[in-house]
């Protein structure tokens, strides 16, 4: 449902939150952006930094908290990924991550030489680019509350929202009044090895130190470590729902007690069940990394439930994923939360030819649930989705969902409604929508 990416730029329409030609990292993001020409919705950044003990200097703008990056050490697989970072005055962090579906997986060991203190930011609400056009800036509404460990100082969880949704511009008519409450949510849970010292909000860059919440646009939320040699943990749960469901996908998929290590190798094995089924003979070194990352661009969504999630540093590709959570999902047709399978990120007339076919002979127990998803979207908005990313966005041409039922069914997958089915596709064929030449 989320991927989990190095931050090098301010992601909107034609660019991607990650570029592996730069050479600073301004967070890690989770990303819902499926490709290059779609946007964002509802992400949040997880961000290192370093402060003097005696000033509090929490750098909250995109600009000025990116860190250096030690490229040589940067190492990326579908399960692990991590990287040294330095802020050129004697601070330094080894940043390491994983995922499941719907939640992120970091842990910063800093070190610092100079006598700064380390500092986890949080996120909730940036200036937001619609279109491709970077000066056409909104600004999403955010919130954050900040919980203390009983009887201490010590920061146990940064949870938040935003409203953001960069493909708002291209809603359909019929649905923009069910989609003005949209917000994607986090909740984000600290470990440490030391204790915390100081925590607060950043709005607008004006620092609000102690306070544990906040709303409204420019918004984050910080806790500042006690030591400048310490190890943090945090785990991100995510969820289009709520904050307590996001919560929750924390307890279902990284549950207190997981190490990091633990999180890799279940994720890293659901990996290797998929991979592991292709042999290449007589290929090179370069044409089997070439060859194994196309397939992990292509199983991205096929995993296990909960251990889909790669930590992917290359978006540009257009791949549906899981919006469902543990039973429940967010319907961008109709505002409101149902029971049943949902995926997103549909560019169906980019995939309907080879992708569909790849996921029919590799990952077969996902497509009962994908048809699903289409005819649940049938049932709420009243046509099959075109080019869904979270809300339907009706662009592109002709409608290929039309295409990817009729091959399952002629292959033989089964365990969705096939008269709701024929329903779907008929009325796709046979019926305009009204006043089709005229409104959107």
């Amino acid at each position: 449902m989320t991927r989990w990416v190095a931050q090098t730029h301010d992601n909107y329409v034609s660019l991607t939150p990650y570029n592996w030609t730069a050479n600073s990292v301004h967070g890690f993001q989770a990303t819902r952006q499926p490709a290059i020409w779609m946007g964002e919705s509802g992400p949040v950044a997880v961000v290192p930094g370093f402060t003097s003990k005696d000033r509090l200097e929490i750098k909250a703008n995109f600009d000025e908290r990116g860190l250096n990056m030690h490229k040589e050490t940067e190492k990326i697989t579908p399960a692990y990924y991590s990287i040294v970072l330095d802020n050129g005055a004697g601070g330094e962090v080894l940043v390491e991550q994983s995922a499941t579906s719907r939640v992120g997986h970091l842990r910063f060991t800093f070190n610092s030489s100079s006598g700064e203190i380390p500092y986890i930011l949080l996120e909730s609400s940036r200036p937001s680019v619609l279109t491709s056009t970077p000066t056409n800036i909104t600004f999403p509404h955010g919130t954050i509350a900040i919980s203390l460990r009983p009887g201490s100082t010590q920061v146990y969880e940064i949870c938040g929202s935003n409203s953001e949704r960069q493909d708002k511009i291209i809603t359909p008519i019929s649905t923009q009044p069910h989609v003005k409450g949209f917000n994607g949510y986090y909740c984000a849970r600290f470990g440490y090895t030391a204790s915390a010292t100081s925590y607060g909000t950043v709005q607008n860059s004006t620092n609000h130190p102690l306070a544990q919440s906040g709303e409204g646009s420019l918004l984050s939320g910080y806790a500042v470590v006690g030591s400048q040699n310490v190890v943090v943990d945090v785990r991100v749960g995510t969820s289009f729902i709520s904050i307590d469901q996001a919560r929750k996908n924390i307890d279902a998929e990284i549950p207190d007690g997981t190490s990091l290590e633990e999180t890799v190798r279940t994720t890293k094995a659901a990996w290797t069940e998929k991979v592991g089924r292709f042999a290449l003979e007589g290929a090179s070194d370069v044409q089997q990394e070439v060859f194994f990352t196309a397939v992990a661009h292509a199983l991205q969504v096929t995993l296990l439930p909960y251990q889909e999630m790669m930590v992917c540093i290359k978006l540009g590709d257009q791949y549906p994923y899981e919006q469902n959570e543990h039973g429940s999902y967010y319907s961008g047709y109709d505002g409101k939360v149902h029971s049943g399978d949902s995926y997103t990120g549909y560019s169906i007339w980019d995939t309907y030819r080879a992708e569909w076919a790849f996921l029919i002979l590799f990952a077969p127990e996902r497509l009962p649930g994908m048809v699903t998803s289409m005819l649940n979207d049938f049932q709420q908005g009243g046509w099959l989705p075109m080019w869904k990313n979270l809300v339907e966005t009706n662009i592109m041409v002709g409608t290929h969902a039309d295409s990817l039922i009729a091959e399952a069914a002629v292959k033989g997958v089964q365990g969705f409604d096939m008269e709701l089915a024929w329903e779907a596709v008929w009325k796709d064929a046979t019926v305009a929508p009204t006043n089709d030449l005229t409104t959107v």
